[in-house]
């Protein structure tokens, strides 16, 4: 009987130790470390907008405002929809432009009532 009671005073006493370590190395894995962020912001992403008149910035779809880091590379879109491909810092609302594409237009199919198809 002894030598139970002392294991159960064992386990007892170990049991909120356990679960404080794990607890902590929890807490240590949800924290972003510095390379862990530098390697979200180095990823590509494609943003569909249009570029400023002057070329420093670029106003995307969800009207985010984004300030160019290198404005040469969009100096031929002036003022036009595009597709950029770039390094985003969110941070600083910039972005690095890797690559640039024309958006393309939806061309919406517009019906006539006078049409021969509406005949019959």
């Amino acid at each position: 009987m002894k030598k139970w009671s002392v294991v159960i005073l064992a386990v007892a006493l170990l049991m909120p130790i356990v679960a404080a370590a794990q607890h902590s190395s929890k807490a240590a894995e949800s924290r972003p470390s510095g390379s862990q962020t530098l390697s979200v912001a180095r990823k590509a992403v494609s943003i569909e907008g249009q570029i400023s008149l002057d070329g420093k910035k670029l106003v995307s779809e969800e009207n985010d405002v984004w300030s160019v880091i290198n404005p040469d590379a969009l100096a031929a879109h002036k003022g036009q929809q595009v597709l950029v491909k770039c390094q985003v810092f969110p941070d600083k609302n910039e972005i690095h432009v890797f690559s640039v594409k024309p958006a393309l237009l939806e061309v919406k199919p517009a019906s006539n009532k006078a049409d021969s198809a509406f005949k019959r």
